[in-house]
Formats: C-alpha cells, sequence, structure tokens
C-alpha cells in the first residue's frame, strides 16, 4: 500500500511531531463518539463501534502516509537505518525515546540512552 520510509532518528522526530497531532484530533474525536452514545439505544453500540473503527482506521491511513507503522492504539513504529532496530512511539511522549528489533514488539522495547539518540542519525 504505502512503501516503508527509513527514518534517522531526527527525522522520526520530526514526524512524531505530526504524529502527536493526528493522534490528539483523533481521541478527541471518540472522546465526542463515546459523549454522544447512548447505551439505552441499542443501535447506538453498533453506532460507536462503526465511529470508532472509522476513527482508527483514518489514523492508521494518515501514520501510513507520513511513513510510519501503526503498532496498536495509539502507537508507531519507524524503520531506522538499521533494517533491524524500530523506533517506537507511543501516546504522549515527546519525542523518541525507545527502540525495539523488528522481530520484537512494544513490550519488549528499551529506552534509548542519550549518547544513543544520535545514533543512527548520524549515518
Amino acid at each position: 500500500m504505502y512503501p516503508y520510509r527509513i527514518f534517522t532518528l531526527a527525522q522520526a522526530n520530526r514526524a512524531v511531531l505530526k504524529v502527536a497531532t493526528l493522534t490528539s484530533r483523533a481521541q478527541g474525536r471518540i472522546e465526542e463518539v463515546q459523549l454522544a452514545y447512548n447505551s439505552k439505544d441499542p443501535e447506538s453500540t453498533v453506532r460507536l463501534q462503526d465511529e470508532m473503527q472509522s476513527i482508527l482506521i483514518g489514523w492508521q491511513e494518515a501514520i501510513l502516509k507520513l511513513g510510519g507503522e501503526p503498532k496498536g492504539v495509539f502507537t508507531v513504529d519507524f524503520r531506522s537505518p538499521d533494517p533491524n532496530v524500530l523506533w517506537c512511539w507511543t501516546v504522549d511522549e515527546s519525542e523518541i525515546c525507545h527502540r525495539h528489533f523488528t522481530w520484537e514488539t512494544f513490550k519488549d522495547r528499551c529506552s534509548l540512552a542519550k549518547s544513543e539518540r544520535t545514533w543512527p542519525a548520524s549515518n
């Protein structure tokens, strides 16, 4: 669908600014939908599910267009210059502070030491 893009750490952090904005908008729309939910109306449950799914699909598409890889609800990976390493971002993080290997998941991510925050951006 969208070609994978390679990000230096600096490029991924610039993309995070856009990702955070998209995420905040999606969260706001989800909150609006939830507030309008009427649990006494059986059709309201179906509408709630459909609208929330539509919001999340729209968010995922926008992330893919930026070159990121949606990995869960408001979690995004970016491919690094090292083919085995993904930069990992999740909601409420202001920058990329974690990484994990391509065969690992979010729960396996590890913090970037301050000295690593330039690697492999300098490549």
